[in-house]
C-alpha cells in the first residue's frame, strides 16, 4: 500500500512537472514569435520610411493565423502610417513601431505571472532608411 502511494506522488510531480515545462515553453515560443513579427515589421517598415497598410494586413493575418487576438489596433502608436508622411534619412527623422497582441490563454496566464500584463509589448524607435528618389 506504501509503495502504491509513493507511486502515486511521484507519478502526480512527474505530471505537474512536465506540465509546467511545456506551459513555459509554450509561452516562450509565443512570445518569439511576436518579436520576431515586431522585428520583421520594424526592419520593413525603416527600409521604406512609413508602415504600409498591405504589410499591416499581411502580419495582422499571420497573427490570427496563429489564434492571437487581432480585432484591436494591434499597430496603435507606430509612426508615420501614411505614404504622405514618410520618413526620411535625408532629413534624420525616425520611424516608431509599437506592436500589442494578446497571445492565447495559457501564454497570457504565463505572462501574467512573468511580467504582470496579458498583452505581449514592443515599441521602438529606429532612423528610417528611405531616401527620397528626388533628393
Amino acid at each position: 500500500m506504501l509503495k502504491a502511494k509513493v507511486f502515486l506522488i511521484c507519478l502526480s510531480v512527474m505530471l505537474l512537472l512536465f506540465s509546467a515545462i511545456a506551459a513555459f515553453e509554450m509561452y516562450a515560443m509565443e512570445r518569439a514569435i511576436a518579436r520576431s513579427i515586431y522585428a520583421d515589421v520594424f526592419d520593413d517598415m525603416q527600409d521604406i520610411g512609413y508602415l504600409e497598410p498591405l504589410l499591416a494586413d499581411y502580419y495582422l493575418g499571420k497573427m490570427q493565423d496563429l489564434g492571437w487576438d487581432v480585432a484591436s489596433d494591434v499597430f496603435a502608436g507606430s509612426n508615420p502610417r501614411a505614404e504622405g508622411l514618410r520618413a526620411r534619412k535625408e532629413r534624420n527623422e525616425m520611424v516608431t513601431l509599437s506592436l500589442e497582441v494578446r497571445p492565447s490563454r495559457l501564454s497570457q496566464w504565463m505572462h501574467l505571472f512573468a511580467k504582470g500584463e496579458t498583452s505581449f509589448r514592443f515599441t521602438g524607435s529606429r532612423p528610417s532608411e528611405y531616401f527620397d528618389p528626388g533628393w
